[in-house]
């Protein structure tokens, strides 16, 4: 179990929590909610493309067609930009105050009053003795609170704040529906404990372990409430219900600050934290604020340790091949925590230029922030050349501190029981000048099978394609307890030693294992020290963007690096199957028609041996 920040902070909330009427946006900015006006061409060109245009049209199929076919894509093209269509119209009516986008803008709102539920049927809980193929809630039922739907209040709530007036002169029929709507939909559900305590765990108000569903849904209900709830004391209350719930999410991590649901899932893990961190610090015109621990400050850190290079992070677990970090996101968390390591990453990625004003559905509240940034000096940034997050288990060696120089190491231990797990336990990632040796797959399109008891049958969640060790045919298995074990850093030298056993099945047969990575002297070292209870087949699986080249008994070139291994070992090379929904894309986030995996057998029954493999 891990901090708890906020009740380590014993924050006296009684009289903190300002009146409706008190509050004001971005209490930390002098000029607190002003939109930079340079982005108001770019503001108003969004919206204008939405006059001409459809607003989607969401029928009773496309949500059904999840629970026949698996497929989450088709009501998601069309509920989505629903929401990209409400923020764009609304700030540029904000801006522009011509009237213009007003009866779009009405027409969005209220196709989004009018859905019966918020939640997609992805995460649809259906209702007990009903072919829960449908949205459920369509009498007094009290509605459950997802991602989308604390995204979607979230939405409307900052509509109501902003344009508030100019809907008014139309009806005021508008504004009380928002907030007739969102009190039914999100305020009265979150304030029944009872309601909560069954229906909601990721609030972990059952002692439950939580993962990014916690402080992104959390968040989304404080900017409503911050946003739009009148009573003082609803606006308190909520506010005591979510700091336990965010401490839940906190206590999860260790202290290195690593996100073990990788990085493209920390925008809305450690990021939601920060969004909600955000709105606290508003409704208490600062009182409530944590932006002084150091844990917290790690906790946006990671973000910036785990880029690899251009447009590329550690894509452990389900994060895409290609990602990289927000960068007005990290400048301000940085600003915020006194992390020059943020801040200098996020005005070198952002270049001196303004961030796209487009504002994102999903975490509003902080998209709104960032327009009030005005243009900042770039500065140079310098990856650090080494570290370990001995908390989650990774260990990062770089040659050069130029991101697109060198030889690139990474190294995972840790366990299969992690959020957004992928079987990888002592898996590793190789680099050179910024091109991918080695790689993650990675995660592609979601589908019902994604996060079901079938998704071990996808093989890009699997021990046996990603950079592992698999034994008489016996890859990892998923739970907490296959893991890595003993973890050795040499802080000198950067290399870590797993013990690896405990991250098979008996099956596999293994007697101990250990693996060993290190970067030194612009050669990589892998050591796969095995010993099994009986003779049997060792396979060392590695997966590639291309084909190798220059194929010989003991090595191959990729990227012009050579790769020995080995001489009892027999190479063999695979495309790796497209077909599937959840891998079709996957080629695609690394830049390729195909990827590629390698496979270095044992000719020979093997009982103890230890394996070298070197890259240079």
């Amino acid at each position: 179990m891990g901090r708890r920040i906020f009740e380590e902070k014993k924050f006296d909330l009684d009289g903190k929590i300002l009146p409706f009427e008190q509050f004001r946006l971005f209490a930390d900015k002098p000029q607190g909610f002003k939109i930079n006006e340079e982005h108001y061409p770019a503001i108003i060109a969004k919206a204008e493309r939405w006059l001409d245009k459809d607003i989607p049209v969401c029928y009773a199929g496309d949500y059904m067609i999840f629970s026949r076919e698996g497929n989450r894509g088709r009501y998601d093209e069309k509920s989505l930009p629903r929401r990209d269509a409400l923020l764009a119209l609304a700030t540029a009516e904000y801006v522009e105050r011509k009237g213009r986008f007003t009866d779009k803008l009405i027409d969005v709102i209220w196709l989004l009053l009018e859905e019966t539920m918020w939640v997609p049927p992805a995460h649809n809980p259906g209702r007990e003795g009903a072919v829960n193929c449908l949205p459920y809630a369509y009498n007094d039922d009290l509605h459950y609170i997802d991602l989308l739907a604390g995204n979607t209040a979230a939405n409307l709530a900052f509509v109501y704040y902003l344009c508030r007036d100019i809907l008014d002169e139309v009806t005021t029929l508008i504004c009380d529906r928002i907030l007739y709507e969102l009190d039914r939909r999100i305020i009265k559900p979150f304030l029944n404990d009872v309601f909560v305590w069954d229906k909601f765990w990721w609030t972990g108000v059952r002692g439950n372990t939580v993962n990014n569903w916690c402080p992104w849904v959390v968040s989304n209900i404080l900017t409503v409430t911050a946003l739009t709830v009148k009573d003082t004391s609803v606006r308190t209350v909520i506010v005591k219900k979510c700091l336990p719930m965010l401490d839940s999410f906190i206590s999860g991590y260790s202290d290195d600050g690593g996100c073990d649901e990788g990085p493209s899932y920390w925008n809305v893990a450690g990021g939601a934290l920060y969004n909600a961190c955000c709105v606290l610090y508003d409704m208490t015109n600062g009182y409530i604020n944590i932006y002084d621990d150091p844990l917290f400050r790690r906790m946006g850190e990671y973000a910036v340790k785990v880029v690899v290079t251009e447009n590329r992070s550690l894509n452990f677990a389900d994060s895409p091949g290609r990602f990289s970090p927000d960068a007005m996101l990290l400048y301000d968390w940085g600003r915020a925590t006194g992390s020059e390591m943020m801040m200098s990453y996020g005005l070198n990625k952002l270049g001196g230029k303004l961030i796209d004003p487009k504002v994102h559905s999903v975490m509003c509240y902080r998209g709104y922030r960032f327009l009030t940034e005005e243009r900042h000096q770039p500065v140079e940034f310098t990856a650090p050349e080494k570290f370990f997050l001995d908390g989650i288990v990774i260990a990062v060696t770089r040659e050069n501190k130029m991101t697109d120089k060198g030889l690139y190491l990474a190294f995972k231990g840790g366990h299969n029981g992690e959020s957004h797990n992928h079987n990888d336990v002592g898996t590793l990632i190789v680099f050179a000048d910024g091109k991918p040796v080695f790689i993650d797959a990675g995660s592609g399109g979601y589908t019902r099978r994604t996060f079901s008891p079938e998704r071990y049958t996808i093989w890009a969640m699997n021990s046996d394609f990603h950079n592992c060790a698999t034994f008489n045919d016996t890859p990892q298995l998923a739970g907490k307890q296959y893991r890595s074990d003993n973890s050795v850093y040499d802080e000198s030298s950067g290399k870590l030693t797993l013990d690896l056993k405990n991250a098979y099945p008996e099956k596999a047969g293994i007697e101990s294992y250990h693996r060993s990575a290190v970067l030194e002297n612009s050669v990589i070292t892998v050591e796969d020290d095995v010993c099994l209870k009986e003779p049997g087949k060792v396979m060392f699986s590695y997966i590639l963007v291309k084909e190798p080249e220059n194929v010989t008994d003991t090595s191959f070139e990729i990227f012009g690096r050579m790769v020995t291994f080995d001489k009892s070992l027999k190479y063999s090379v695979e495309a790796l199957d497209k077909t599937w929904p959840e891998t079709k894309g996957l080629p695609r986030n690394w830049d390729t028609e195909q990827l590629y995996r390698v496979t270095l057998t044992s000719k020979e029954p093997v009982r103890e041996k230890k394996y070298i493999l070197t890259v240079r």
